[in-house]
Parts: C-alpha cells; sequence; structure tokens
C-alpha cells in the first residue's frame, strides 16, 4: 500500500462528511445548552456593569455638584458671618454713641438743675439778708425814734446793732 497524506476515496468521504456532521451537531447542541445562556448571562453582566458605570458617573456628577454647591455655602457663610460681625461692631459703636449722648445730656441736665439751685439757694439767702437788713433797719430805726441822738449815742447805738448781729458779711 501506498502512503499518501490524503486519499480521496469514498470510506474518507464519508468519514469526513460524518465527522463534519458529528462537529456541526455538538457545534448546534453547544450553542443551544451553553453559547446562548453564556451570552445571554454575558449580556446582563455587560448592561450591570455598564449601569453601575452610569450610576458611579452620575454619582460623581452629583457629588461634584453638591462640593460646589457646598464650597459656595461655606463661602457665603463666611461673608455672611463678616456681614454678621460687622453690622453687630455697627451696633455696638451706636449704641456707645447713643451710651455717651445720653451721660452728656445727664451731666447737662445734672449741671443746669445744679446751677439753678445755686441761683435759687443765692436768691433765698439775698432775700434772707435783704429781710435781715430790714429788720436791722427797722430795729434801728425804732431807737432811732425812741431816744433822741446824738452824735456818741448813734456811734454808740450803731455798734449795738453790728454786735447785734454778730460776724455777718454784708457783702456776700
Amino acid at each position: 500500500m501506498e502512503s499518501k497524506i490524503i486519499e480521496f476515496s469514498m470510506v474518507t468521504v464519508w468519514d469526513w462528511f460524518w465527522q463534519l456532521l458529528a462537529l456541526g451537531l455538538i457545534i448546534f447542541i453547544l450553542r443551544r445548552l451553553l453559547f446562548q445562556p453564556v451570552s445571554d448571562f454575558i449580556e446582563k453582566r455587560r448592561a450591570a456593569i455598564a449601569e453601575d458605570v452610569n450610576s458611579a458617573t452620575d454619582a460623581k456628577k452629583q457629588a461634584n455638584n453638591m462640593k460646589a454647591e457646598y464650597e459656595n455655602k461655606i463661602k457665603n457663610i463666611n461673608n455672611e458671618a463678616d456681614e454678621i460681625l460687622k453690622n453687630a461692631r455697627a451696633k455696638a459703636l451706636a449704641r456707645e454713641q447713643q451710651i455717651i449722648d445720653e451721660a452728656k445730656e445727664e451731666a447737662n441736665a445734672i449741671r443746669t438743675k445744679a446751677t439753678a439751685d445755686i441761683k435759687l439757694e443765692q436768691e433765698k439767702a439775698k432775700a434772707e439778708m435783704k429781710a435781715e437788713m430790714i429788720e436791722v433797719a427797722a430795729l434801728m430805726a425804732s431807737k432811732f425814734v425812741t431816744t433822741s441822738i446824738d452824735d456818741a449815742k448813734q456811734t454808740k447805738l450803731i455798734s449795738e446793732v453790728i454786735d447785734e448781729m454778730g460776724d455777718v458779711s454784708w457783702l456776700s
């Protein structure tokens, strides 16, 4: 027998035919039993991964938006805090000025009242002095009338009146 690499005999063709048919049948069976479920599983897994990636992307975008929003809020909070402090300082300065003005007004009122009281006391003292002078003058006049006065008696009478009055200052 001669050996050939490929012999084209009817047996060989039928062997090839049966082998190809068996291979086709195996491929068909494997495709139905394994390939389709594996393809479905892979497709479902691919869809789940894509959904997870999309969810992660959306979550990242949302997180970035929230981060930007919170950074703006922090900036605004700092600005609001500065504004509140500025307003508080302005109110404190205004209140300080108001207290100073009230104190000045009160001091002026006290000073005015004290000046008025002093004037009233001066007027009162003048009135008392005037009344005393009138009383002294009336006393002197009554003594002048009751006695005949010569120069020696007049001098003595004036000395007596002055002694009766005590050490009163006439020039107050």
